[in-house]
């Protein structure tokens, strides 16, 4: 094997591990009960109130968020950014796998135990996101949907990442509402990933 081709393989590698890592923090986010990320914060509701599993719901959400990609670039879309469909069945089967160890290992009683799986579950989620931007393999679903709005709206990217985190809270929080009668997955936790987590990618 050329090292060209070592160097390729070692970057989709990492780029599978910065996913994995995605997946343990977003599942210790879950089972710290005090709310999670805010792209976490639309599906978890959805899986919560349909009662199909966190990992397919995020296979069926992300493969959305790929055709929405594809409508809002036309012909402009990188025919590459496909692989996000397969990439995110992988990162589907994450999920469920780290959330059933994880749920089964860990259940914390009191505030401040719940307090720190937040935040290790958020530095997890940075590192892991850190790890795979860094690969530039193709964006994740929802990063590369922001991307497309950002080209088609000619905003900056930050600018349209905070629209879409206050739309998925508000689409999650309505989702619990209409659905469960309260909100379930949206607390301080998620105010303090959306503070930190870009602030933790850059340290990183």
């Amino acid at each position: 094997m050329t090292a060209a081709r070592m160097k390729h393989v070692l970057r989709v590698l990492l780029y599978f591990a910065g996913l994995f890592l995605i997946a343990i923090g977003i599942n210790l986010q879950i089972v710290s009960q005090l709310g999670v990320s805010p792209i976490s914060a639309f599906t978890v509701p959805i899986s919560q109130a349909s009662g199909i599993n966190l990992g397919t719901v995020t296979v069926v959400v992300y493969t959305g968020f790929v055709a929405l990609q594809m409508a809002l670039l036309g012909r402009k879309f990188r025919w590459k950014n496909l692989l996000q469909v397969p990439f995110s069945v992988v990162f589907g089967f994450f999920i469920n796998s780290t959330g059933n160890v994880i749920r089964g290992w860990l259940t914390p009683e009191i505030y401040p135990a719940k307090l720190l799986l937040t935040v290790a579950g958020i530095f997890v989620c940075s590192f892991g996101a850190t790890l795979y931007i860094l690969m530039d393999v193709v964006p994740n679903p929802p990063e590369g949907l922001n991307l497309a709005f950002a080209d088609r709206l000619r905003k900056d990217f930050g600018t349209v990442k905070i629209w879409s985190d206050c739309i998925f809270i508000a689409l999650g929080v309505a989702i619990s509402l209409l659905c469960m009668g309260r909100v379930t997955a949206i607390r301080e936790g998620t105010v303090l990933s959306a503070v930190l987590t870009g602030q933790l990618i850059n340290l990183f």
